[in-house]
């Protein structure tokens, strides 16, 4: 589990014996972005939401997949007081990417997110070519101009 800013966490699969490392960062919120079911509950953390959006891993993210993952992350980390995890099976692929592209959706310079959140995380491979295609970075851009000014500014400071 990585603090990649001071509101969003990413990491592996969301399991019972990572429960104690949830509750210690006052995880609120669980995004799933992976095609395995959550094994969590949200009484388990206590959660106040758990949501699950499949992606399959190293196939191209279409732009419906990354609305509903960028409008899920925009609203459980803009909801007051919240810390989000974000997570995928391995934590290298799928949550980087998603986290990268939201970060880019709000302004933030790809090559800086893509540092950010590999120096956090040496696993990540945020911006995965294989997931994501220079059409969807410009549409995620595009998208993420109705998140800004951000509600939040927490949410994209750096931990």
């Amino acid at each position: 589990m990585f603090q990649i800013t001071r509101v969003i966490w990413q990491g592996r699969f969301a399991v019972p014996h990572r429960l104690p490392e949830l509750r210690a960062a006052g995880i609120t919120h669980v995004l799933n972005v992976c095609e395995a079911p959550h094994v969590l509950t949200v009484a388990d953390g206590p959660f106040f939401e758990l949501c699950s959006l499949a992606i399959d891993d190293l196939q191209p993210i279409t732009e419906p997949v990354a609305l509903a993952c960028l409008d899920t992350l925009h609203r459980m980390a803009t909801t007051a007081g919240s810390r989000v995890y974000l997570h995928c099976i391995a934590g290298c692929n799928r949550s980087p990417t998603v986290l990268w592209l939201y970060l880019v959706a709000c302004g933030i310079d790809p090559q800086v997110a893509k540092e950010q959140i590999s120096a956090r995380n040496i696993d990540a491979v945020p911006g995965h070519s294989r997931l994501i295609s220079p059409l969807l970075v410009a549409w995620a851009k595009d998208h993420g101009r109705r998140y800004l000014p951000h509600p939040r500014p927490v949410v994209l400071e750096f931990a």
